[in-house]
């Protein structure tokens, strides 16, 4: 499962590689080696940025909210991205599915009432949420808004944001009283820890959890005064008011593996249950807190197992800085895809993933066309050994690259993706593609590379896979393609042409002059 994305606008390419092109390999894989897997993500159509940009535009939600997740549809399938169920936050099937959850939640005591306090513009006289507040975060004094700490990735509580200013006015905001549900995460705090500890998250991620949950006096708020959202209507005290974002929205995979087992007829509590069931989250830096406590304590309070394992990326950087759409500094996946080949694109944003904490995830034009020559060597050598081919080598595969290939698999089991293409690389080098093999192919080793491959570069591997081995071929990770006969010649072009030179000369124009004269007015 993968973090709903906001339907504020399109997906940059930041966006994709740290979550959504991640979520995407590791489902590749699993299918490849036999397993049953499903990609869940969806659109949060209740956070504020969409209401933000609707009152600019002078539009309704609705139809700023469905423009940009056809836009965001459009740009996950340009590279090749294709959940399995996409959820809209706005349809009446998940709304009751939130409340459900809600529901169970009270029933089970984790749901409290308590005295709050919640942002009020007296200008404009509303009580704001989300960006709507902006200010300053409490713990490294970062700009923030009233919900998260991109920088730190604390939850910010309404009274502790540090000059808090309204979004669609700038005048100064207040604090009002309000009454408000809240999430007992204390109550649960040592089954949390103990369940954390017992984990396969990272460790930075385990130890970030550890201290939150050790700082959490008050529990996570759950309902607003707000007027756009999932509404209550009990207790009495909370009529009107809506779930926060944090509860509803991330709750799209739940209201997404309900959808998924409806279709498979299978029952969703079961699956849920079932030891053989994982669950597995892909996001960016700023919502792992919600993540890891939000969502790991409600499935805890619910008599879930907690998420297996958690793929964290920091925020990737488009030339040296932060990827901003508000200050044009971006590149938009569909757009970028008309240029590039998709297979390049995907292989340049997985290279550079890397451990969260390392602030390493660096995206330029030189990356993008060093992946496409990554791409041509594979080629070429598949290319040789499908023109050269005289006699079948019939040897079963040499042991070192069944060892490769399993430490292939293994770091992506553990979301290391950064070291699954070393490996890659690897058996690259290890099965000697690259040389002239005096006419001799092994069936096997082809077979595993180009699945190998698969999850990363699904065009690629599948186009050569069905060249060498006939239509029905599929990548897989335990019954290898040996096919008996030799190839034909290959008699297509290269799938992966080079990075157009237009394409470099306007990203050189846009991002590195811009960024020279900025360096140079200093």
């Amino acid at each position: 499962m993968s973090s709903s994305p906001c339907p504020n606008g399109k997906l940059h390419l930041g966006h994709v590689g740290g979550v959504y092109l991640l979520a995407d390999i590791f489902v590749r894989f699993q299918r490849m080696a036999g397993h049953r897997a499903h990609y869940i993500t969806g659109a949060d159509e209740h956070g504020t940025y969409t209401l933000v940009k609707a009152r600019k535009l002078g539009q309704s939600v609705s139809e700023v909210a469905q423009k940009h997740i056809d836009e965001i549809l459009r740009g996950l399938r340009a590279l090749h991205i294709t959940p399995d169920v996409f959820v809209r936050t706005s349809s009446e099937i998940h709304k009751e599915n939130a409340l459900s959850i809600f529901r169970e939640l009270q029933e089970a005591g984790y749901v409290k009432v308590r005295n709050g306090v919640q942002l009020y513009c007296q200008h404009c006289d509303e009580f704001v949420a989300d960006s709507l507040a902006t200010g300053n975060c409490p713990a490294c004094n970062s700009a923030a808004d009233s919900n998260l700490c991109e920088n730190c990735g604390l939850a910010i509580r309404h009274d502790t944001l540090r000059n808090a200013r309204h979004t669609t006015c700038g005048h100064k905001l207040a604090l009002r009283s309000i009454e408000q549900a809240v999430f007992d995460t204390p109550r649960l705090t040592q089954a949390l820890e103990t369940a954390i500890g017992q984990s396969a998250w990272p460790e930075s991620i385990r130890d970030k959890a550890r201290a939150w949950l050790a700082s959490d006096k008050h529990g996570l708020p759950m309902s607003r005064q707000f007027s756009h959202g999932v509404e209550l209507t009990d207790p009495e005290a909370l009529f009107g008011q809506t779930l926060l974002t944090w509860f509803e929205g991330l709750w799209c995979f739940d209201t997404g593996i309900r959808e998924q087992c409806a279709n498979d007829f299978r029952d969703a509590n079961s699956t849920m249950h079932d030891p053989r069931t994982r669950l597995m989250f892909f996001m960016g830096q700023d919502n792992r807190f919600y993540y890891t406590i939000g969502v790991t304590g409600v499935l805890l309070a619910r008599g879930f197992p907690i998420p297996t394992n958690h793929s964290v990326q920091d925020f990737y950087k488009l030339d040296g800085e932060k990827f901003s759409t508000g200050r044009d500094h971006a590149l938009w996946a569909d757009e970028v895809a008309r240029d590039v080949d998709p297979n390049v694109i995907r292989y340049a944003l997985a290279r550079i993933a890397r451990p969260f904490g390392r602030d390493e995830n660096e995206f330029d034009v030189d990356g993008l066309v060093t992946a496409a020559s990554h791409l041509r060597v594979f080629e070429d050598a598949l290319r040789q050994y499908a023109g050269n081919a005289r006699t079948l080598d019939s040897r079963r595969l040499r042991s070192r690259l069944r060892i490769l290939a399993q430490r292939y698999a293994d770091a992506i089991e553990e979301l290391r993706f950064w070291d699954a293409l070393d490996f890659v690389d690897e058996y690259f080098q290890a099965a000697d593609f690259a040389r002239d093999n005096s006419g001799m192919w092994n069936a096997m080793e082809i077979s595993l590379f180009l699945s190998l491959l698969y999850p990363v570069v699904p065009e690629l591997a599948i186009r050569y896979g069905r060249h060498f081995f006939g239509a029905a071929w599929q990548p897989s990770f335990g019954k290898l393609a040996a096919k008996a006969s030799l190839p034909p010649k290959i008699d297509f072009p290269v799938l992966n042409a080079a990075v157009p030179a237009h394409f470099i000369a306007a990203y050189n124009e846009r991002f590195r002059k811009r960024q020279a004269k900025q360096n140079s007015g200093r």
